[in-house]
């Protein structure tokens, strides 16, 4: 199955909210998985990511965590990926009219908390 960005490739992330990109999953009648990356975190460090989910005119309004991750800094070069299957988030809600999925950091640790990430559905 193709590749489908969530985020706009991989992006820096520097404070908690919206990472930037989403997805139209309005058309999708199914996927294999979500998968996310995270790389960067310096050492002592701590993020928190969601995979949010809407089905609404007002896009992400009515925002749903479908999947939850923390990470830990002092992380391999390459990053830490993380990966559900359909089957582990079953609510997510695709093939609907408005639904749409997109990538939150809930919280990220301060000076130096940058981190890159990257979201996408397979």
């Amino acid at each position: 199955m193709a590749l489908s960005d969530i985020t706009t490739g991989e992006q820096t992330v520097a404070a908690a909210g919206a990472v930037t990109g989403s997805l139209d999953t309005s058309a999708v009648a199914s996927f294999k998985s979500i998968k996310l990356t995270v790389r960067g975190l310096a050492a002592g460090k701590r993020a928190l990511f969601a995979i949010e989910d809407t089905a609404n005119a007002t896009p992400f309004s009515d925002a749903r965590q479908v999947a939850v991750a923390h990470f830990q800094g002092s992380q391999p070069t390459e990053g830490v990926a993380k990966e559900w299957a359909t089957y582990d988030i079953p609510l997510t809600r695709i093939n609907v009219t408005n639904a749409a999925l997109r990538l939150n950091c809930l919280a990220i640790d301060g000076t130096p908390g940058t981190v890159k990430a990257h979201a996408w559905l397979e």
